[in-house]
Parts: structure tokens; sequence; C-alpha cells
């Protein structure tokens, strides 16, 4: 059994496929995607979504606005 649930996982999953968390982090998160079939799935999809969205668009996003935007979104309270 994993020891992270699926709602930290989710939080952080967009951070996990990008390699932007620190290697323990992302070795948990590695072992939870391993048990947990939803939250692999959902894993899968946003990969899928990243590939599709980078080729059809293909064009690089100023790092100082993922930074801003990134601020944002995690000052938003979080879903019920």
């Amino acid at each position: 059994m994993s020891e992270i649930d699926c709602e930290h996982v989710l939080k952080e999953i967009e951070l996990y496929l990008d390699g932007e968390l620190d290697p323990s982090v992302s070795a948990r998160l590695d072992e939870h995607l391993s048990t947990c079939t939803p939250c692999a799935d959902r894993s899968d999809f946003k990969r899928r979504l990243k590939v599709l969205i980078s080729e059809r668009c293909g064009c690089d996003v100023p790092q100082d606005l993922i930074v801003k935007i990134r601020a944002r979104l995690a000052a938003l309270p979080p879903n019920p």
C-alpha cells in the first residue's frame, strides 16, 4: 500500500509529469501509481494530453508565465 493518498497524488501529478518534483517525492508517486489504477489512469490521460498539446501547439511558454500561472493555481481554494 502506498504511503500517500490519491488526493495528494492528483494535486502533484502535473509537477510529477513535468519532472519538477524532488526525486523522493517522485518515487512515492511512482509507488502509488503502480498500485492505484484510478490515479494511474488519470496520469496516463494527462501525459497523453500533454503530448497532444505539445504536438499541436508546439510553442514555448515563457518561464515567468509558467511561474505566475502555478502561483495563481496554488492560491485557489481546493475543489469541494
